[in-house]
């Protein structure tokens, strides 16, 4: 959890604005010719890979057309690999960097790899002497337990050459990625579906708030295994129901817990229906989820404090909301209402040492996301605030 105040390791992260990468996540489909450029930043990279390993450049053959990294480091993930093995001698994309990449690597630099190891492929994005790369691999069982050469695709093209997105000194950028996700970094889980990236994004890229850094971690894993370590837990739009509720009993008791002991849940839009309302059993006292229209109308409470304030100012009609709740009791705070106070905007419930902020939030698509934008950032202040005075 955070620590007090008094010895909390504050991060600036400005360096780690917007990216321009190529996407982890799309390399995972079908390839295709060409470059799929995607906005991202350090922290999504991050948050995408499921390892992230330091290591040293330990032998280029230049004439068999490979290179071997010895893995020394785990940052991120506890790594299968001691040494990673890589084919030069192919590629993809709209340009060979076949010849360039075996004359770029020197044995004895230092190599950062971030991967994303999803079924029986893995996808990299590797740096080393301040420029990236990228590589494949496929298991060579079932089981999944022996993996062949990893396969050089091809140099970044954007991140290679946006001087936001370049990174000159591989050990600098080590560095920065040891600011980042020490633990002495603020920690924020989201939880995501696979449907609704836009939220995920929007998120990720809240560089700083209430003048923390924060290390941003995504899953689609409701068992949400990497609780334990996290400060504030994000139920992304639609996480909790789209059509059902999804939540089973032994993940709503993980999530109490996990507030009763001091951490945060942000809670992002759900789906209800008539019929099947959203389900409440993760919250320690009840509520009903209804189905409500569109809207971007509300009313702020007297007691809602700077959380429509700071660090931007909000007012009614600047947010867009959908589907809410209702039927709360008196445990509940309630910060800001819709539909003539019928329905919660944002509400908030202590728990134990921690709290909850429920919402409403309308986070489908890039144009809505864009509106909700600087309440994401009010939320995670509001949030950081909470943990700042309870300490």
């Amino acid at each position: 959890m955070i620590t007090p105040c008094s010895t909390f390791k504050v991060w600036k992260f400005g360096c780690l604005s917007s990216l321009l990468v190529a996407s982890l996540l799309m390399l995972t489909q079908a390839p295709v010719e060409g470059y799929i450029a995607k906005r991202y930043t350090i922290r999504q990279i991050v948050a995408e890979s499921t390892n992230v390993v330091f290591g040293t450049v330990s032998e280029v053959n230049v004439k068999r057309r490979t290179a071997k990294v010895k893995v020394e480091e785990n940052l991120k993930g506890t790594s299968e690999f001691k040494e990673i093995r890589i084919r030069l001698d192919v590629y993809k994309g709209e340009a060979d960097h076949r010849d360039e990449i075996i004359h770029f690597l020197k044995a004895g630099e230092p190599i950062i790899v971030f991967y994303l190891k999803a079924g029986g492929r893995i996808d990299s994005l590797a740096h080393t002497r301040g420029r990236w790369f990228q590589t494949q691999v496929t298991a060579k069982n079932k089981e999944r337990t022996e993996w062949g050469w990893w396969l050089f695709t091809h140099f970044e093209k954007y991140l290679n050459r946006d001087k936001v997105s370049r990174r000159e000194s591989t050990p600098d950028f080590q560095e920065e990625l040891r600011n980042l996700l020490s633990g002495d970094a603020l920690e924020l889980l989201l939880l995501k579906t696979d449907r609704y990236d836009a939220e995920p994004r929007a998120i990720a890229e809240l560089d700083a708030v209430a003048d923390f850094g924060f290390v941003y971690h995504a899953t689609t894993d409701r068992n949400l295994p990497a609780l334990r370590e996290a400060d504030i837990l994000w139920i992304g739009f639609r996480s909790l129901s789209e059509g059902r509720y999804r939540l089973n009993r032994k993940q709503e008791d993980r999530i109490k817990d996990f507030v009763k002991n001091g951490g945060i849940v942000i809670a992002s839009g759900q789906d209800s229906d008539k019929e099947r309302p959203c389900g409440s059993g993760w919250l320690p006292e009840p509520l009903t989820g209804v189905e409500s229209p569109s809207r971007n109308d509300f009313q702020i409470a007297s007691h809602a404090g700077d959380l429509f304030k700071t660090p931007n100012r909000i007012r009614s009609g600047q947010l867009a909301l959908d589907d809410s709740w209702r039927g709360w009791n008196e445990k509940y705070e309630i910060l800001a209402t819709t539909n003539a106070g019928k329905e919660i905007v944002v509400a908030k419930l202590k728990h134990g040492k921690g709290m909850y902020l429920v919402t409403n939030l309308y986070n489908q698509n890039n144009a809505r996301v864009s509106k909700n934008r600087r309440m994401l950032e009010n939320l995670v202040h509001f949030a950081v605030r909470f943990l700042e005075e309870s300490e």
